[in-house]
């Protein structure tokens, strides 16, 4: 067969196969399915996650606060903006509508419905279903649909450090829904679906979703971290909620940090409000006096006597946290590693070995020997506890001619002044 004529042979029959298989994908699914063309979208009155279809929720009775940098002009954030789907295309009269809504996780609860018409909704296995009525031309406003998500609640009540929701400590956390700490919430996610019908018949399907991106689930946490009560002493949780602006991609380490990218989350997103620059700062004056030191060969213990001084290195160990996170980690229900203005270090040793001591040592010296020029706030702690004055002076466990500050200490926190 000649070239051009076997072209034209592959081309008709391709395009009949086409034909057939579109003809008989018709038949099999009885409707063609439009996604999104003919729905608009009001998900948020933020216009950025607006564009996204994004959101987040609040319950109608709270007042937050917006914007988590201290040097960011706080604000408080809008009333929660009911979801808004509008059909746009022109129908026949004689078509009939029908509205429904899946939210996609069981956990995330019902809705309320805000538009005029009725429907009726039931929970599943695999979430919540709601389904209006058949809306025929003399329902007002069918082709709107509203509504607004469930307010979401921080469980348990109270804040509590590495808890379970029965008060167990688990591979889990203590916050919001028992979720892997080191990883987030579900997000919220709603699939929207308007069927119109002829004769009882399903003839088109528009479909959307909305969900939350991973900027508004880290918003989301703080939100259900808003006031929340802290057990024992100490002020219930203030922490403002970040501005979608103020969170961003992890920045790309400098060299001279080693260890963690100054995040624990699987966000893969990050508040940086000063910590790198804090932690960049603090490696420098560490690293500057080690090299003093080993070139002079001169360090004294309590005692008068000389030191051999390790080669240790500085490790970030901790940076931003997202709020699960850091209700797993900590019990500073408004620490400052939550707004990204603080960082964690260790010294790369042995615990409690004298090689770790002594590296902790040189750590307090160069940093006390810089206060100017770090202008931060820092204390050496050990789980959690910050070290007291004494034992900065005392050498009693073990005695070694090494203060117990620094015998004890497992890690060196700092932060910016807020």
């Amino acid at each position: 067969m000649h070239k051009n004529s076997l072209r034209r042979s592959l081309v008709l029959n391709t395009s009949f196969t086409f034909t057939v298989y579109a003809c008989l994908l018709f038949m099999a699914t009885g409707r063609a399915e439009i996604y999104s063309e003919h729905l608009s979208v009001i998900s948020s009155a933020n216009p950025q996650s607006n564009s996204v279809q994004s959101f987040i929720i609040i319950n109608s009775s709270e007042l937050i606060q917006e914007g988590i940098k201290h040097s960011t002009r706080q604000q408080l954030i809008g009333q929660q903006t009911p979801f808004v789907i509008r059909f746009t295309k022109s129908i026949e009269p004689h078509l009939v509508f029908q509205w429904k809504i899946r939210v996609l996780d069981k956990q995330h609860g019902s809705i309320k419905m805000l538009s005029d018409f009725k429907g009726s909704g039931r929970i599943l296995n695999s979430g919540y279903v709601w389904q209006s009525e058949n809306l025929t031309a003399s329902i007002k406003d069918r082709q709107q649909l509203v509504f607004r998500p469930k307010p979401f609640a921080h469980q348990p009540a109270t804040y509590k450090k590495g808890k379970g929701p029965q008060g167990k400590r688990s591979k889990y956390g203590g916050g919001t829904r028992n979720i892997d700490e080191k990883k987030y919430n579900p997000k919220f996610s709603y699939d929207i679906t308007l069927n119109i019908l002829q004769n009882n018949e399903i003839i088109n399907s528009h479909k959307v979703n909305l969900s939350m991106d991973r900027i508004d689930m880290i918003r989301q946490e703080y939100i259900n971290h808003y006031n929340i009560s802290r057990y024992g002493r100490g002020k219930n949780g203030n922490i403002p909620v970040p501005k979608r602006e103020e969170i961003i991609n992890i920045p790309e380490q400098p060299e001279h940090l080693e260890g963690n990218p100054l995040t624990e989350s699987k966000y893969k997103l990050i508040i940086n409000d000063g910590m790198q620059e804090l932690a960049s700062k603090i490696s420098h004056v560490y690293t500057q006096h080690l090299n003093q030191l080993k070139s002079d060969r001169f360090l004294l213990d309590l005692k008068q006597n000389k030191l051999n001084i390790p080669d240790n290195e500085l490790w970030v160990s901790s940076g931003w946290r997202n709020p699960e996170r850091n209700e797993w980690y900590s019990n500073a229900v408004n620490g400052i590693h939550q707004r990204g203005g603080a960082v964690d270090f260790i010294i790369k040793a042995p615990a409690n070995s004298i090689e770790s001591a002594i590296g902790y040592w040189i750590l307090w010296q160069a940093l006390q020997n810089s206060k100017a020029d770090i202008n931060a706030y820092w204390q050496l702690e050990t789980n959690g506890r910050p070290m007291t004055t004494k034992e900065f002076k005392q050498d009693i466990e073990p005695e070694n001619g090494i203060p117990d500050a620094f015998d004890k200490a497992d890690h060196l926190h700092a932060n910016i002044h807020y």
